[in-house]
């Protein structure tokens, strides 16, 4: 039996490629077999970390329209069960496209019918784009019959709706029966924490890389591991 992760939401830079590296390395970390696959055709993120072997395919054509024949291979590469899991991490200018495949397709209901598991991991934000990934997380649920995951990432500041925590807001309410579990992505400090990440991320190393790196320093490294360990401790309890 596959794991299908979807890692998505419509709004780009709120950490959809961060996430999906993260899954991929705590499935690699149990001894998982993981096919990774990048589908952003702008920002290439998953697939520019090597060590994590992701494929890159190219779902837009050249008139902006999904190729359904590129994605159809994904699914037929699932049916042979040629892995224990498949992260599929989308880009904002893939996201209403691949929606609409899905549903037109009826994918969700067709992997479950063949006895494979299917997640939806989903970005919130605090900031600017809060409403937006709040708004973006209801739209699936509302759509979608499977096991969501929320991911609540404070990189950009806490979330918060008129005083209440996230779980407390009606929005959250309205779905809260429909969520698997919650991984908190909790905001540390940028001077330190944040500049390791940084780092992490902008020389698209995995966790494990940057622990054997001469460039990063003894804290440095402690600071990764914490964070690492905190969020593989969060999927240890629902994968």
């Amino acid at each position: 039996m596959s794991n299908i992760h979807f890692v998505l939401n419509g709004k780009g830079g709120i950490g959809k490629s961060f996430i999906s590296s993260l899954l991929t390395q705590y499935l690699l970390s149990k001894k998982q077999s993981v096919v990774a696959i990048d589908t952003d055709p702008n920002n290439t993120t998953l697939y520019n970390i090597k060590a994590l072997k992701a494929k890159f395919l190219q779902l837009i054509d050249d008139n902006g329209k999904l190729d359904v024949r590129v994605f159809d291979k994904i699914i037929e590469h699932i049916f042979e069960k040629k892995s224990d899991n498949y992260v599929i991490d989308s880009g904002a200018t893939t996201f209403i496209p691949l929606i609409d495949y899905l549903k037109e397709n009826e994918i969700v209901e067709y992997l479950k019918t063949n006895k494979a598991n299917v997640y939806m991991h989903v970005p919130v934000v605090g900031g600017q784009a809060q409403s937006e990934t709040i708004s973006g997380l209801v739209q699936l649920v509302n759509i979608f019959e499977c096991d969501f995951i929320v991911w609540i990432n404070e990189y950009h500041g806490p979330i918060s709706n008129n005083g209440l925590e996230f779980e407390d807001g009606e929005q959250y309410k309205s779905i809260k029966e429909r969520i698997k579990a919650i991984i908190y992505l909790s905001a540390l400090s940028k001077d330190t924490f944040g500049k390791d990440l940084l780092e992490l991320t902008s020389k698209n190393l995995t966790f494990d890389e940057a622990m054997s790196d001469k460039d990063f320093s003894l804290m440095s490294k402690q600071r990764l591991k914490i964070y690492r360990d905190k969020a593989f401790k969060q999927l240890e309890i629902i994968l």
